[in-house]
């Protein structure tokens, strides 16, 4: 026929090229805009194995820059920032009774509340932190120190500064010393490149990453006293005990360095002003077929010490998505990016070859061997695989499509074990489906739970009946997969998920909002005990203690809170509900923060306290709510808004002046010293009696 001829000697690239353009270059080999099939779930067996990639160091720098030039080339046409779509990730707690840290210190009698962490052990970095006399806020450009308890003496004590191009966005405090993490962006010029004879593309920003530690021995006159800075995008930060550590990411495929003349590019940190390179034995990359790799780079340090050493590690993985930190080990999960010619080659010889005839596999065996661009044997072989598939019956179809799915939707977990700032890397494996935040992961008794959702995003624009359906899988301390149930939920995505020691809670949303209980007893054999079907979905489930879960999401336009009780593990129960929403039927709709930022959330059972940052069509509040083992109720509403603010009428949702007046008045935070609930914006630190909500005093920041 005529593209075996072509093939087979008198192949004219342009001619072809020119047609195969109008086929969308995806790698879906066997996508094909005229199916309809994949109607019932996929059934996927994720126990037939995935490929360990090994790691390995670099001989010479100069090798270490080869690496990313040839990474860089063989990616160029898909450059973008991994800072842009990288999330910072913790475990899910472990612990029935929930992760609010709660505490008194030593020096201070006074019972408070701080930052919602996920995992007792593991403390993270917030835009505010308490330790029972004092708060440390950061506000736009200012960090400040308030003292807040008594409130009859609440007053700013001291503040910092920082400039417009080193923005503050989180802290860490230990005792007397007080740890800021900013990020700076710097528009620059590459080193070694003629300025004069440049295009206006050589320009782009650099992104550090820097750590400023201060002495709080004289809480009045804060004294930094070191500067630590890395290169890339803050990811996040953990402090176990007195060490800290802190996750960047950036490129690992920078185009200007192969621009400049006689550039090499060496990792570095700076300490104190001094800079130290960071040594070939401490840079490691993973030799996969993955080409969509970004350098993770992991600080270490003792927040006490007065000579500050710093670890530094450099990691070359794919482009990261989620990370996790248990007490003992970091784990960095990336989106599997394998989709270089010579795996998708293996793919086509592997699960679609059985299916095509000899015709079509000697047009593809000559494709593989032209000297051609990878790229081009690609869209070729699509183009050839394309009008052979259109003809099968839908039973081949679907057994393609199982397999394709699998080795595309798939999830990477790097294993580093860090103990006293000490960094290592253990190992890796691999799942179906895509991890959807931290709450998706958990350590426990050295196993490793993840829940993930398999969407069929590569096959969507074709295959518009294709359905998701999600997983959960046990990995043992070498993350082989040792016990998983798949298929759940088929046609829904996970919203919201919580470990809690040996049980999983599980929301997925469609339609309907079904709550699943699932034993993890038995790791090897993990089973759905119960289901529970709800209008809405919650996107954060928070334990209140070992048989009650509280969840926070949507139903409509309205935030909707729940408690459900999980005593009857085959019949789990929704006890209360409340919803945020106007009792006339005008448009009206409200939204938390706490949908998607767990430290935005604040409860305490001892003291029967929730308390939810609130935006509605035109106000900004925090919520605070009565709630027991069995119900919710709404207790009163706390508002920066000031009393002799304009009218509503004034205030439609689409006139921008709204927003830019109002901005200041978001309610960020919340939290508690003894009997006083504070709630901070960007405006202002309000105190309010936490049994009658009648406001105690008030601080201005703005």
């Amino acid at each position: 026929n005529n593209v075996n001829n072509k093939l087979k000697g008198e192949l004219n690239m342009s001619t072809i090229l020119s047609k195969i353009i109008a086929v969308s270059f995806v790698m879906v080999i066997i996508a094909s805009g005229t199916y309809v099939f994949l109607t019932t779930n996929p059934n996927i067996n994720i126990i037939s194995g995935f490929p360990e990639y090994d790691i390995s160091n670099f001989e010479t720098y100069n090798d270490f820059n080869t690496y990313l030039q040839n990474n860089y080339e063989s990616y160029n046409t898909n450059y973008y920032s991994p800072g842009l779509s990288f999330t910072s990730e913790l475990r899910s707690g472990a612990s029935d009774e929930g992760n609010q840290d709660i505490k008194a210190t030593e020096d201070v009698d006074n019972y408070f509340s701080d930052t919602n962490i996920q995992e007792l052990g593991v403390d993270e970095p917030d835009i505010i932190k308490t330790d029972g006399t004092y708060l440390y806020v950061i506000s736009n450009l200012n960090l400040y120190i308030i003292y807040a308890y008594p409130t009859e003496n609440a007053e700013i004590i001291s503040s910092i500064t920082f400039n417009e191009s080193d923005r503050p966005n989180n802290l860490f405090i230990n005792d007397d010393k007080l740890a800021v993490i900013t990020q700076s962006y710097i528009y620059r010029i590459h080193n070694g490149l003629d300025e004069k004879s440049i295009s206006e593309e050589i320009w782009q920003d650099t992104t550090t990453t820097h750590v400023f530690i201060y002495d709080l021995s004289d809480i009045n006159k804060p004294t930094e006293i070191h500067d630590i800075e890395v290169e890339g995008y803050y990811s996040n930060a953990r402090m176990i005990d007195d060490y800290v550590y802190i996750i960047t990411t950036q490129y690992a495929y920078e185009p200007l360095l192969y621009k400049a003349k006689d550039s090499t590019y060496i990792p570095k940190i700076r300490v104190n002003n001094n800079e130290e390179k960071i040594g070939l034995k401490d840079i490691y990359y993973i030799n996969s077929p993955d080409v969509a790799k970004t350098m993770t780079n992991i600080l270490s340090f003792n927040i006490k010490e007065e000579t500050i050493d710093v670890t530094a590690e450099v990691y070359i993985l794919g482009n990261p998505s989620t990370i996790y930190v248990s007490t003992d080990n970091i784990f960095i999960t990336s989106i599997s990016n394998n989709y270089d010619y010579n795996t998708i080659y293996d793919l086509i010889i592997e699960y679609v070859l059985p299916y095509l005839p000899d015709e079509a596999k000697n047009e593809l065996n000559n494709v593989n061997s032209l000297s051609i661009e990878d790229y081009q044997k690609i869209t070729i072989s699509e183009w050839i695989i394309q009008n052979y598939v259109e003809k099968m019956d839908e039973k081949q179809k679907h057994a393609i499509a199982r397999q394709l799915i699998m080795h595309f939707e798939k999830t990477i977990i790097h294993k580093i074990n860090i103990n006293n700032g000490e960094i290592t890397y253990q190992s890796q494996g691999t799942v179906t489906g895509y991890v959807r935040n931290q709450f998706s992961i958990s350590e426990y008794n050295n196993n490793l739970r993840i829940a993930t959702t398999v969407n069929g995003w590569m096959m969507r624009p074709y295959l518009t009946s294709i359905e998701s359906y999600n997983n959960v899988y046990v990995l043992d301390e070498t993350l082989e997969i040792i016990g998983y149930i798949e298929n759940i939920a088929v046609g829904e995505e996970i919203y919201s998920v919580r470990f809690l020691g040996e049980k999983c809670y599980l929301v997925t949303f469609k339609q309907i909002d079904p709550f699943f209980v699932i034993d993890l007893q038995d790791p090897q054999n993990p089973e759905i005990l119960g289901e529970l079907k709800i209008p809405g979905y919650s996107t954060y489930l928070h334990p209140y203690d070992q048989n009650n879960v509280i969840g926070i999401g949507q139903e409509g336009n309205n935030v909707k809170i729940s408690l459900f009780n999980v005593e009857d593990v085959s019949n789990p129960q929704e006890l209360s509900t409340y919803q945020i929403q106007q009792e006339t039927e005008e448009y009206y709709w409200s939204y938390s923060s706490a949908l998607y930022e767990h430290k935005a959330f604040l409860f305490d059972k001892s003291k029967n306290l929730l308390i939810l940052p609130i935006s509605t069509d035109y106000k900004e509040l925090a919520y605070v709510f009565n709630i027991t083992n069995n119900y919710i109720s709404l207790k009163g509403i706390i508002t920066h808004e000031s009393e002799n603010k304009d009218s509503e009428e004034e205030h439609e949702i689409w006139e921008s002046d709204y927003w830019r007046e109002d901005y200041g008045y978001s309610i960020k935070r919340s939290l508690f010293i003894e009997d006083v609930i504070y709630t901070i914006s960007d405006s202002m630190i309000k105190m309010n009696d936490m049994e009658t909500l009648n406001e105690l005093n008030k601080i201005s920041i703005t």
